[in-house]
């Protein structure tokens, strides 16, 4: 009767591995060993223990001497009894707390326990130092007299008071790679000695005071003979770090293979556009106002990404200091306009500019509304998406106007208007003449008696505020049109803003610079000005009441134009109604 799992759930299982093979064992041995361990545990826990020794070499692909040499190195450790003939294995438990020593006959290393204590004159060799030795002898199978070379290798570059860890370190890697005897050993050396001025002018290129190593030769050969890079490359892409390692122009030469980028030239270009992202980068992050110290991040995450959507410095700092300025200084709220912008095509610096000029002008057409409604507050990302959907009904900014108008002293304004548009598209009013008409005939059936409500006042105070608007507007229109005013007038503003921030904590050492440059801007401009019959003050709304500002409050009251105003709806109502 045969008991037993399906493969399926024998694939789908677990193999328990115990924590001190993994801590204490493992660091001891090679990576077939290791293959071999688990294979065969994982044979125990499935029931398999009829396998032969050529099923489990062919399953790890290895050869049946390096399966049999790895279970006689395990059983060295205790941790499995093995018997060649006939083929036979079982597995010990583990002794945790340390990994148990290899059974060393002490006669194998007389000899090289004394010479090895020869190499150390000025100190005494420990018990664990020597069992670091014997260890990697026995797993890498390098002899004795070849262990001694690495050793006094290791002495000369390092001196007798160096760490057997190194030594170890460097012998293990000679072993991985398969360099066990005094030939191949005396080769590497060989190799390295040749090849160690290589060495030293990388570590120039560095500016680096090390002196070379034998680790370096390892990566050096990779460089050349496994990646492709000639010593002139190497060199030039050494140059480019400051103060660096093997390991970081290991990482560094890891890039530019993955780049393709192998000639001089190719590396030359790579790093001066690597040098333009991390340039760009701290410009960037200034105008937002931020720092960071480590700007590789920025790099990584945000401005390489921008780079390869196309956008360029002057684009990318236009929007950094837009973003600033609208309070929205974070790199994730820049990177979110800018996925905004490239949705949308808008990538180059003159794209870039049109878009935010056409944004300005609209913001400024809002203001114009919300100064007509009275509302004293910011633009919204609601304002405009509500002229954007007026635009999209095929409205005009002036028929708009009219709209705004209708709406002045209503509890929700802008909704009021909204309806008003609303109800005009809906019946295909589109111009001026159409809407009067339209109210000529609503009001046919209104009887004669004159009535003044706070909504007409409201509305007369709002007619008031559009016309001085408007009127700077034209006015403004008319200066921009001179040779050199709109410079003059954009750093104006930018001389007011500065010193008004220098009055809420900002710098204050340049206030007497900036006062002489603003006389003189403002010098220039009454000047230009004249030339067209205006003057500075033309420029902005001049209102009817400048006490209200045509808003007839005045502080907690009623302003005295109030009655100019009343009178003035009176008439016209009496107008509407043809009353004398």
């Amino acid at each position: 009767m045969a008991i037993g799992f399906t493969k399926d759930f024998s694939a789908n299982g677990k193999t328990n591995v115990e924590n001190a093979f993994i801590t204490e064992y493992m660091p001891l041995v090679d990576g077939d060993a290791v293959k071999v361990y688990l294979y065969g545990l994982y044979l125990c826990a499935n029931a398999k223990c009829d396998t032969t020794l050529n099923e489990i070499a062919k399953h790890l692909e290895l050869s049946e001497e390096k399966v049999i040499d790895a279970f006689k190195l395990w059983q060295e450790f205790d941790l499995v009894s093995f018997v060649e003939e006939p083929f036979s294995v079982i597995y010990q438990s583990i002794n945790t707390g340390y990994a148990r020593a290899k059974k060393y006959k002490p006669e194998k290393y007389t000899d090289f326990c004394t010479s090895l204590q020869h190499l150390f004159p000025n100190k005494a060799i420990g018990i664990s130092e020597y069992s670091e030795y014997f260890n990697i002898m026995e797993v890498y199978s390098i002899s004795q007299d070849a262990m001694l070379m690495i050793v006094s290798h290791c002495i000369e570059r390092k001196g007798d008071t160096i760490s057997y860890r190194y030594i170890s370190k460097v012998a293990k890697d000679f072993g991985a790679r398969g360099i066990n005897t005094t030939e191949k050993v005396e080769q590497e050396l060989s190799k390295y000695v040749s090849r160690t001025h290589e060495l030293e002018k990388i570590l120039k290129a560095m500016r680096s005071t090390k002196q070379p190593e034998i680790e370096n030769l390892k990566l050096l050969n990779k460089w050349t003979n496994e990646l492709g890079f000639n010593m002139e490359s190497i060199l030039t892409a050494a140059s480019t770090l400051k103060k660096g390692s093997f390991e970081k122009l290991d990482q560094f030469m890891m890039e530019l293979y993955s780049l393709k980028c192998f000639s001089v030239e190719e590396i030359e270009r790579h790093t001066d556009k690597k040098k333009e992202l991390f340039d760009v980068s701290i410009k960037i992050a200034k105008a937002l106002s931020l720092y960071f110290e480590v700007i590789d991040t920025v790099v990584d995450n945000f401005t390489s990404k921008w780079f390869k959507y196309g956008y360029q410095e002057d684009a990318l700092l236009f929007i950094a200091n837009y973003c600033f300025k609208q309070g929205k200084n974070t790199l994730s709220d820049m990177d979110t306009l800018i996925e905004f912008l490239f949705k949308r095509g808008v990538i180059d610096f003159d794209a870039v500019n049109g878009y935010f000029l056409r944004l300005e002008k609209d913001d400024e057409f809002i203001h114009t509304i919300l100064d007509t409604l009275g509302l004293k507050r910011s633009v919204t990302n609601w304002d405009r998406d509500n002229l954007k959907v007026w635009r999209e009904w095929n409205f005009s900014d002036e028929i708009i106007l009219e709209a705004i108008v209708r709406s002045v002293g209503k509890s929700n304004p802008v909704a009021y208007a909204n309806a008003i548009l609303g109800g005009w598209k809906s019946k295909n009013i589109f111009n001026k003449t159409d809407i009067e008409n339209l109210e000529k005939h609503d009001n046919v059936n209104k009887n004669n008696n004159v009535k003044v409500t706070i909504e007409m006042i409201n509305a007369k105070y709002g007619e008031r505020r559009y016309n001085a608007n408007a009127l700077a507007k034209n006015n403004l229109k008319k200066a921009s049109k001179l040779a050199g005013f709109n410079d003059l007038h954009t750093r104006l503003k930018e001389i007011d803003i500065a010193l008004a921030m220098s009055e809420f904590g900002g710098k204050k050492d340049n206030v007497a610079e900036l006062e002489t440059e603003r006389s003189e801007v403002t010098r220039k401009l009454i000047s230009l000005l004249k030339t067209v019959n205006l003057t500075l003050k033309d420029l902005e709304p001049k209102f009817k009441c400048e006490i209200c500002k045509d808003t007839g409050i005045d502080g907690a009251n009623k302003c005295r134009c109030y009655e100019e105003v009343l009178a003035e709806c009176l008439q016209d109502a009496k107008t509407a109604n043809n009353i004398k």
